[in-house]
């Protein structure tokens, strides 16, 4: 975690192999982020990979890109704190609507979902045991009862708060504007239909159903409608919305 709080490690040590500390102002950042992408590209995804990887993309002015991989390391590992300050520091700096505060961000502000999972998972199978092997206790019956109901509801609360704020599953289909001058939301897929919202570069949406050459959006939880699919990039790599 160390090596990804700071872009100094980030371009530093893992482009040039420097010592660790403050960039200087020659920094290759865009070459940074071609080593990111080619390591993304031989290797299993990581968030880390693609939290640095919008680290550089950002110092090269490149903000779509840089946001788009803001959320897929947030995709990831919904919990990793850098990525989602650096987000936000972003949409703020560029005036790019996020979606509002929820206590699902809360959630993943002070444990993993695959914590809650495992956790959950463990209550309830300990649970479960516990009601099996009542019947072979003696003394205090009906105590070991409650205590193995109470392991089992715990587990089942902490396995859906995990089902609930993994974001891979809270947002199916989750998307980023990535083309340079934004998307038109408009009412119907047509070029002359009447306009929602304008979007900036580096929106995060929700793709709710693509159709080709158009795609129906939800914006942020709030307004709908319909955008040039062209102007979208999946949050999922090698997911396709046509």
């Amino acid at each position: 975690m160390k090596a990804i709080r700071m872009l100094g490690f980030l371009v530093a040590t893992s482009a040039f192999g420097a010592e660790a500390g403050p960039p200087p102002a020659s920094t290759d950042y865009a070459g940074a982020a071609r080593q990111f992408e080619q390591k993304l590209a031989t290797s299993p995804p990581s968030a880390e990979d693609y939290y640095n990887l919008a680290l550089a993309r950002e110092k090269t002015g490149d903000v779509a890109q840089a946001a788009l991989n803001y959320e897929r390391a947030l995709l990831l590992d919904p919990g990793l704190r850098p990525a989602r300050n650096a987000l936000d520091a972003l949409a703020t700096s560029k005036s790019i609507p996020l979606p509002p505060h929820t206590w699902i961000a809360d959630v993943n502000a002070v444990t993993r979902p695959d914590v809650l999972l495992a956790v959950g998972s463990a209550l309830f199978w300990a649970g479960a045991f516990g009601l099996l092997l009542v019947s072979r206790i003696r003394r205090n019956r009906g105590v070991a009862r409650a205590v193995s109901i109470l392991a089992i509801i715990a587990g089942s609360a902490f396995q859906t708060a995990g089902w609930l704020t993994d974001g891979r599953l809270a947002r199916a289909r989750p998307a980023v504007v990535t083309s340079k001058d934004g998307a038109e939301v408009l009412t119907a897929p047509a070029n002359n239909s009447t306009p929602v919202v304008s979007l900036p570069s580096g929106t995060p949406v929700g793709v709710i159903s693509p159709r080709g050459a158009w795609t129906y959006i939800d914006v942020n939880g709030g307004a709908r409608g319909w955008v040039q699919t062209e102007r979208l990039t999946p949050v999922i790599p090698g997911e396709t919305l046509l």
